[in-house]
């Protein structure tokens, strides 16, 4: 990717077109599209009632994790086309540029598995200490960093969704789709598909426990469809 960044400024500083590369860290969001975010958002819910403890692994247990909200990446661009057209200020501020976007906290794997589990109202995450080689990690996948934003801060005025925030619109979004069987269903099960690769000889009773947990929550709680509107109301 590097070498894509320093062939198109050689090419812009030989009179080619203007372009703004937008790095973005371990993405997580509403529809972002490896589902990373939910796997591990089901994995947290269901870690404690089938022992299945959240790895940490060895070799990350200390490394910072910078994290980029997909919708804080729609801001960017959006702040990117406004000075690229003179709207707020110059091309000259994007034209060549590269921007750093992620969240101004940066957690460790424990602290960020707590931030996962407190929209879910649980207080205490269990945790076990794996070797690199068996680990099952799903953040970080970005361990190069962390990132700096201060020129997305400055230069283009970005103002990324704090952290915990950002988690508990994704968590919302994640449980409203696990609620709602009139949408995602083809999401759903390719999401049980990788629960089970993942997690291998326990992800039969996995998946079990999580298709129960979210039927017994729709008999007894009270809920509306998710439409258009209301993923946007989730994830502003």
């Amino acid at each position: 990717i590097l070498e894509c960044e320093e062939e198109l400024l050689r090419q812009y500083n030989a009179g080619g077109f203007p372009f703004t590369v937008l790095r973005i860290a371990n993405a997580f969001g509403p529809k972002e599209t490896s589902i990373r975010f939910w796997l591990l958002h089901l994995w947290v819910r269901a870690h404690i009632a089938l022992r299945l403890p959240m790895h940490v692994d060895t070799s990350l247990e200390r490394t910072p994790m910078s994290l980029t909200y997909t919708p804080d990446i729609a801001q960017a661009v959006y702040k990117v086309i406004e000075k690229a057209r003179g709207e707020e200020c110059c091309l000259e501020h994007v034209a060549g540029h590269a921007f750093n976007l992620a969240c101004e906290e940066m957690p460790h794997q424990r602290r960020f598995y707590e931030y996962v589990a407190e929209p879910l109202g649980m207080s205490y995450v269990e945790t076990v200490e794996v070797e690199s080689n068996r680990s099952i990690v799903l953040y970080p996948e970005i361990v190069r960093g962390p990132l700096s934003t201060t020129k997305a801060l400055e230069q283009l005025r970005w103002a990324p969704t704090d952290l915990r925030k950002a988690l508990r619109s994704v968590a919302r979004f994640y449980d409203r789709v696990m609620m709602d069987q009139s949408r995602f269903k083809g999401e759903r099960e390719v999401m049980y598909r990788k629960c089970q690769k993942m997690l291998g000889e326990d992800g039969p009773r996995f998946v079990s426990w999580v298709r129960d947990f979210y039927d017994e929550r729709r008999k007894s709680e009270l809920y509306d469809e998710l439409d258009d509107e209301d993923e946007d109301d989730i994830v502003a």
